[in-house]
């Protein structure tokens, strides 16, 4: 067996470490981590070796098997804010993704898979395009094929259900870019989420990398310029304004709920609780509709400036963020069901519980259910229905 120096390189991009930050960690030269990566020169140190299974949780034999297959192109990825020409965050991101593509790959294949829906979405939305279709027209007509609640409460479950597969993690600590999306080269699609954000802006982070995947799919990211990259970004902000606010429900409930005092962002509240969508995007939808004049805008931000409202808005820390589920419930049915063991999977991955857990956002406790003991005393231990008496 060889020392694959990429699969270093893989753990050490999903951590967003650099050479020289693995170096001090190793306590060696960045030159000697060079050698390891590029040289495939395994480590003569038997203490440095034990370090790297400590520092990245996978097993001896995660740095001999073979290269993870690349599904990723640069040019696909759709990020929301940040800095989408970071090309070392960007190439982070490329090794996260082919390594949780691999992961739900290795697990599906114990799986009858549902329909991809998302699939015949997006192909109906591409003849829309051509047919000359305006956002928000596709927009309402994704919203039905996805069967999204008036409340949008479920707007996460059904886009996991539709075949996109939805992870977060942190992306980006210097940029705080928000989420990105992609099509990877096999034609899944994926959703990132950041951590950190509040239920209501998560809501219209998956509206809008909605939009890209569906917009966007023919898009080469890579080759626009800023001019380009923010119409692209606009358009991803009217989808997902139009996905999650669709006019007839919007206008019965601003003018229910809001109306006259639009320009109060407090005036928001009630219908944000409503509609599970911040105060600023509620705004936004009943400006572009003509509810309020630009001085009535302006005063709207000056008072969102003043309350604090760009960090935290009221109910932020009420309604509960909801976290994928989807690579939850895969790895559930195969572990109730035994068609894989804790164990074997941790084998067969090469990787600890740890790793699991960090890379593919699980509860720290998420395994101890499934991880009893193989050996059932019960056949040969019963219980006593007649105690004896004293």
């Amino acid at each position: 067996m060889r020392f694959n120096g990429n699969k270093l390189k893989e753990l050490r991009l999903l951590k967003g470490w650099s050479r020289f930050e693995l170096a001090n960690l190793l306590d060696v030269s960045e030159q000697a981590v060079w050698q390891f990566e590029i040289k495939n020169i395994k480590p003569d140190n038997g203490s440095t070796m034990l370090k790297l299974l400590q520092i990245f949780d996978v097993s001896f034999s995660y740095f001999f098997s073979e290269d993870t297959v690349d599904v990723v192109n640069l040019g696909s990825i759709a990020f929301r804010n940040g800095d989408s020409n970071s090309k070392k965050n960007i190439q982070i991101q490329r090794v996260y993704i082919n390594k949780v593509h691999s992961i739900f790959k290795y697990l599906e294949a114990d799986l009858i898979p549902p329909r991809n829906i998302f699939l015949d979405i997006h192909k109906k939305v591409l003849s829309d395009l051509t047919d000359g279709k305006n956002i928000e027209c596709i927009a309402n007509s994704v919203r039905s094929e996805l069967g999204i609640s008036e409340d949008n409460h479920d707007l996460l479950f059904k886009i996991e259900c539709s075949g996109i597969n939805v992870l977060s993690k942190i992306i980006d600590v210097d940029k705080n870019a928000d989420a990105y999306s992609l099509w990877t080269t096999d034609d899944t699609p994926y959703i990132i989420l950041g951590k950190g954000k509040s239920a209501v802006r998560r809501n219209f982070d998956l509206a809008h990398e909605l939009g890209h995947l569906l917009l966007h799919s023919h898009v080469d990211f890579e080759m626009l310029n800023a001019k380009e990259l923010r119409e692209k970004e606009q358009e991803a902000d009217r989808f997902a304004s139009f996905l999650l606010l669709p006019y007839k429900i919007f206008k019965e409930k601003f003018f229910k709920e809001v109306a006259p005092k639009v320009s109060n962002p407090k005036s928001y509240i009630v219908l944000k609780n409503e509609l599970n969508v911040s105060i600023q995007a509620l705004e936004y939808r009943a400006y572009k509709l003509g509810y309020l004049t630009t001085e009535q805008n302006n005063y709207f931000y000056r008072m969102i400036s003043k309350n604090g409202y760009k960090k935290q808005e009221p109910l932020d820390d009420i309604i509960p963020v909801k976290k994928p589920g989807k690579i939850l419930s895969i790895l559930d049915i195969i572990l109730k069901n035994k068609k894989l063991t804790v164990d074997n999977l941790l084998k067969d991955q090469g990787v600890t519980f740890k790793f699991l857990v960090e890379h593919l956002d699980l509860e720290d406790n998420f395994f101890d259910l499934y991880s009893k003991r193989e050996e059932d005393y019960g056949q040969i231990i019963e219980l006593n229905s007649h105690r004896k008496k004293a």
